[in-house]
This record gives C-alpha cells, structure tokens and sequence, in this order.
C-alpha cells in the first residue's frame, strides 16, 4: 500500500484497455485472458468502477457530475467494497487514506483549469499504482459498465480501446438469479439485459468505428474460438503471446460458457415463458439495429 511519499503522478496511459458488458456476460473471463499477455497488465482490482460507472471520472470529464461528486462516489463505493461474499476490494489495496486524498486533491485543484489532462492523470495515477505487473506497459479494467459508457470513456481516452462482451440475454438473466446480487427474478434480469444491450450501442454510436470490439462470449469459448482470438488481438493491435495462448487453451473452455443454463434451471413451462419474452426481445433489438449475441 503507498504512502504520501510514495504517491507518483503519471501523466501518460498506454492505450487501456476497458472491457465491459451487461455483467454476467464474459468480462471476467476477458479481463483475465488479456491480462495474460506479456504488454497487457490486470489492474488491481481488476474492476475499477471509479473511471466507467455512473457517477465516476468519464462522467465528470463529459460534465454530467462535478470532479468533487466523483471525489465524495469514490470514498463511498470504489475505495473500499465489500462484495455479497464478504471479501472487500477497491483502491485501498494500493493506496492509504492520506495518499488517496491527495491523489484527489490534486485532480479536483486541477480539474477547473485542464478536465482532459486532470482526468486522464488522476486515472493513470491510481491506476499505475494498482497493475498487478510492468505499470509502464498497457492495462487492461473489466467494470461491466464500460461498454454502456464507451462513448465517455473513449472521449477520455482515445487512444484506448473498449471490449464489448455479449452474451445470451437468456443465459444471462439466469446466471443472475443464481447469484446474491442483481435482480432475483429471471424476468427482471431479463428485461435488464434488453436496457443494458441498447444502452451500450447508444454508446457505441458515438464512438469512433474500430474503438470498441464486439465479442460473443459463446464464439469465444464454443463456435470460433481462434478467429474470435484473433479478432480480438488485431482489434486491440496487440501481438500473438505464447503465454496468453497457454491460458486461453487451459481456461477459456466451452463449459465455461454454460450455454443454454436457462433451460437447465428452470422448468419446461418457465423456460417456455423465458424463450417466448427473449424471441419479442430480440425482434425489438433486430428493428433498432442493436448488435446481440448470435
């Protein structure tokens, strides 16, 4: 953990990496994969939600919050967290309480004069500290917000580069209920999924085509696993990497994707009820345009 006199203002990213999704969607998988890439680090921890989510850096930079609301969101729910397990992670792992504060007074005191470089230091500072390796070298963050926030983050960095995860909407909502957070009810976490979808192409919208990456997870682990691979690594213009080639052989593998887990957790008549309400979903998507999961 740093102190006040180990606190080092970096003013340069090295082309980040942001990948996101509706959650439940791959980014965990993804985050892990590009991690494994001897120029790419995992940030620690490996969502850092205070850039992407609601409330938090891209949103200030793009004037819809004040950098000291991004300072008070920061304090409340990016520096410690505790997850619905009981571990806690956040940005205390790297600095303590004075470090942060400064960290945070600098970017506020900078913020009126210079948004874009205050912004993109601030990150770049707390960031920097928390890559679990080569902090010179390129970092990779999976907050699931990032893909509904391309448009803000990209404008923030532009030399970056925003990984879409997708994912069966229906595998998705049931993934969700079997866990302690999100909405319990699969309807719900369905028509979440739907909001979530449409949110990210608006965003996507107002990128900068080729900024942000498309990726079916089920493509990635089951149809197409090396050219989605590929696709990937030439979208985010990185080289071929023995190492993270061993770990996507030993631990991105088709179960992993639990295709079709909906029909597995529910009963014949609920799933009937789940495909029904997914089919209406994605004809509503397919009319707007909305890119979806295969």
């Amino acid at each position: 953990m740093k102190d006040l006199s180990e606190v080092v203002v970096r003013d340069a990213p090295n082309r980040p990496i942001f990948v996101g999704g509706t959650g439940r969607s791959g980014t965990t998988i993804a985050g892990r994969l590009l991690g494994h890439h001897r120029d790419v680090g995992s940030t620690n921890p490996r969502e850092l939600r205070f850039v992407a989510s609601t409330g938090g850096v891209a949103d200030a930079y793009a004037g819809r919050v004040t950098p000291q609301q991004v300072v008070a969101n920061l304090w409340e729910h990016w520096y410690l967290r505790t997850k619905p397990s009981g571990a806690t992670s956040g940005l205390f792992r790297r600095f303590d309480r004075d470090a942060m504060q400064q960290v945070c007074d600098v970017y506020v005191r900078e913020f009126d004069h210079d948004s874009y470089a205050a912004s993109r230091r601030f990150v770049e500072t707390v960031v920097s500290s928390h890559v679990r390796r080569n902090p010179d070298g390129r970092w990779v963050d999976t907050t699931p917000a990032n893909a509904r926030a391309a448009d803000r983050v990209l404008a923030l960095f532009p030399e970056g580069r925003v990984v879409h995860m997708m994912r069966d909407g229906r595998d998705v909502a049931a993934s969700f209920v079997s866990k302690s957070f999100g909405p319990a009810d699969v309807f719900e976490a369905l028509e979440a999924w739907r909001e979530r979808m449409i949110e990210a192409w608006r965003a996507e919208q107002a990128c900068t085509p080729g900024t942000v990456i498309r990726v079916d997870l089920q493509e990635l682990a089951v149809a197409d696993r090396e050219g989605t691979l590929q696709r990937i690594l030439d979208g985010l213009d990185l080289r071929d990497d023995r190492r993270l080639r061993e770990w996507f052989d030993a631990k991105v593998l088709p179960h992993q994707a639990h295709v079709g887990r909906w029909r597995r957790d529910y009963d014949e008549a609920t799933a009937r009820r789940i495909d029904d309400r997914y089919e209406e979903i994605i004809a509503e998507l397919d009319d707007s345009g909305v890119p979806r999961p295969a």
